[in-house]
């Protein structure tokens, strides 16, 4: 995977974690707003009766429709959060995957560059002793010509 590669998916996995979270957000927003106009809804409605009996069994009638809207609320909130955890495990495993592979692929350059520097080191080194040994010749042939 090249730099690049790793750089887009970097830019895509972030992408996706930002829009796991604002539809997470706009979603939990969105059942907020319904959960509170129907307790409204339930706590304005107009008593059907004005006797004291029919008002205090119509309020337990109300209260229980408030208690069992909450509970729906709270089980689908937790299935939700239960789901955005799930994605967002997901999403921590491919930026693992992909910060993996990156750091693979920096070592592999890295090691490229050091076996090119080792060659050519060997090379001129190597070169250095041709050029040591034709001096040393010359220099011997130079002396015994004298």
């Amino acid at each position: 995977m090249s730099i690049n590669e790793t750089t887009a998916g970097y830019a895509d996995l972030t992408t996706q974690s930002y829009s796991l979270f604002v539809d997470a957000i706009a979603s939990a927003n969105q059942r907020t707003l319904d959960y509170a106009k129907h307790v409204w809804e339930i706590s304005t409605r107009p008593y059907a009766a004005t006797t004291i009996e029919a008002g205090v069994r119509e309020n337990f009638e109300r209260v229980n429709e408030i208690v069992s809207l909450s509970i729906t609320e709270l089980q689908t909130s937790g299935q939700k959060t239960a789901e955005l955890a799930e994605k967002l495990v997901s999403q921590g495993a491919k930026f693992q995957e992909t910060y993996t592979t990156s750091i693979k692929g920096m070592m592999d350059t890295s090691i490229s560059n050091m076996n090119y520097v080792k060659d050519t080191a060997a090379a001129q080194f190597d070169d250095l002793a041709k050029r040591m040994n034709d001096v040393k010749k010359s220099t011997a042939e130079t002396i015994s010509s004298n």
